[in-house]
């Protein structure tokens, strides 16, 4: 196991100087949310990340677009804030992860992956990642076969459960374009090659043109995504509009839920925290609904360290459902996350 002495940590309330305030944004409320409330929340989470991760590694052998990626994501970026994760192991993780991703030659025509998403992910949360330099060219290998899965209309085939949603496909659609988008477009930060940019350039400028005439969905997601994206591309107008759009879908209770009709759930409400967070990091414009989305977070976990959430998939929308629960619960661990600092 690698998350140790978790049960003598959350009994003592043992952090060293790691229980210190959050921000300045927690301490703008008469009842903020402690640093160490939030930690021992994630580190309850923990456990279950790793166990029901690693089940679907030794059992279902897929990487799978909710699963094996948001587990490696959400372990790395606990260990980069002070979580006593074993990396050696995340790290074989990530490697299987690869290993499943990249498709094998047959015969003498490539196979095409059927997981562009989970590709996207991995680019998206590789920052969190122990840098291993040997995975470099994996990186770069990501991001040809990302370009090489591209649609005529500058789409991407949703892969896995995604097109069983409890969305419109077209939605489904358009959401997986603009994860591609914000993958591909943190991926030119460090593309040297100008040709390589130029057709990275042109792959999102593609992109975006199959999904900018969206102006309103049903998912929280799409929001989330469009904002992350405005972060990403420093569209400060953007950043602004989609900010007001994301914080009027704040529930009552702090939270969202998956589709704006839908009660509050971690799983969106993990997503947002993460966002506001990625936007807002200077500002002081949303600490209201970032304190509420704490709050929530914090006093809705269950005692397993996981989250309750329904089903995503139109066929499971009606009763809680595990995959629902663990997407939603990495969301809300990699959301709370985002709000703690850095260990040196």
């Amino acid at each position: 196991m690698t998350i140790r002495s978790v049960s003598a940590l959350l009994v003592a309330g043992v952090f060293g100087v790691l229980t210190l305030p959050l921000s300045s944004r927690l301490f703008a409320s008469e009842e903020p949310t402690s640093e160490t409330a939030v930690r021992q929340t994630v580190l309850k989470s923990l456990p279950y990340i790793e166990r029901q991760g690693l089940y679907w590694i030794e059992k279902k052998k897929c990487v799978s677009c909710h699963r094996v990626s948001f587990m490696t994501w959400s372990l790395s970026a606990a260990a980069r804030r002070g979580f006593d994760v074993d990396l050696a192991r995340v790290n074989e993780w990530i490697d299987w992860s690869i290993e499943q991703g990249i498709p094998k030659p047959e015969g003498d025509k490539p196979a095409a992956t059927k997981n562009a998403d989970g590709l996207s992910q991995q680019l998206i949360s590789r920052d969190e990642y122990p840098s291993v330099e040997h995975r470099a060219e994996v990186w770069r290998r990501y991001v040809d076969l990302i370009l090489a899965e591209q649609r005529a209309d500058g789409s991407w085939k949703p892969a896995g459960q995604l097109p069983g949603q409890k969305r419109k496909l077209d939605e489904t659609t358009d959401v997986s374009a603009v994860w591609h988008s914000l993958a591909l477009t943190r991926e030119l930060a460090s593309e040297n090659d100008s040709a390589r940019k130029e057709k990275l350039l042109s792959t999102i400028d593609a992109a975006t043109k199959s999904f900018s005439a969206r102006k309103e969905a049903a998912s929280t997601e799409w929001y989330v995504v469009r904002l992350l994206l405005a972060v990403a591309t420093d569209d400060e107008s953007a950043v602004d509009a989609t900010t007001k759009e994301l914080l009027a879908l704040q529930k009552s209770d702090g939270s969202w839920g998956w589709l704006k009709s839908d009660p509050g759930d971690a799983l969106a409400t993990g997503m947002a925290l993460y966002a506001l967070e990625k936007s807002t990091a200077a500002s002081t414009s949303t600490d209201a609904a970032v304190r509420s989305a704490i709050k929530f977070l914090v006093e809705t976990q269950r005692d397993d360290g996981s989250w309750a959430v329904k089903g995503t998939k139109e066929k499971k929308k009606a009763s809680i459902e595990e995959t629902a629960v663990y997407w939603g619960t990495t969301w809300a661990a990699i959301g709370l996350l985002e709000t703690l600092p850095v260990a040196e």
